[in-house]
């Protein structure tokens, strides 16, 4: 018997969940996988919207301020040159990202220095916190920080 293809739950006009506020508000059956039109999550049975699927990548960013996007999980500066400023590196909300999932930044160039004036400066979107705080620095050579998210409001950083 040939096998049946098989279409996710997800979000969409001609689904019953139309928009995303109805697929994080839906719970599932367990392993029921789910489009939110944006991420991958699989149904645990009492977490609405699903259990978003950790990713894995690095993001090569050169020279350049960025802005981090949900697909993102490994954020490496691959070029600071003296001639230029500081670099700001912007988390996504905390209530998106997946919680306890793994965001990390890193100067992989050697060249990020506090005395230098090449610093990284991270800064959490909106209304977020880092600890507590709107923004963490990276001021030494190959350094990295571990950002996590609580899902709400908060990332904690190691």
């Amino acid at each position: 018997m040939a096998r049946q293809p098989r279409q996710f739950a997800r979000q969409g006009a001609a689904s019953d969940l139309p928009d995303r506020a109805s697929v994080r508000a839906y719970v599932g059956p367990p392993g029921e996988p789910i489009w939110d039109g944006e991420a991958l999550r699989v149904h645990d049975g009492s977490t609405p919207g699903g259990v978003r699927l950790a990713r894995t990548g690095r993001k090569a960013v050169t020279d350049q301020n960025y802005v981090v996007v949900l697909a993102d999980t490994y954020v490496a500066l691959t070029a600071l040159t003296a001639l230029t400023a500081a670099r700001l590196v912007t988390l996504p909300s905390a209530a998106a990202y997946a919680p306890g999932q793994v965001l990390y930044v890193a100067d992989e160039t050697g060249a990020c220095s506090a005395d230098a004036g090449l610093t990284i400066t991270v800064a959490a979107a909106g209304t977020d916190t880092i600890a507590g705080q709107p923004s963490v620095a990276l001021g030494s050579p190959y350094q990295k920080l571990a950002f996590h998210s609580n899902g709400s409001n908060l990332w904690t950083f190691a």
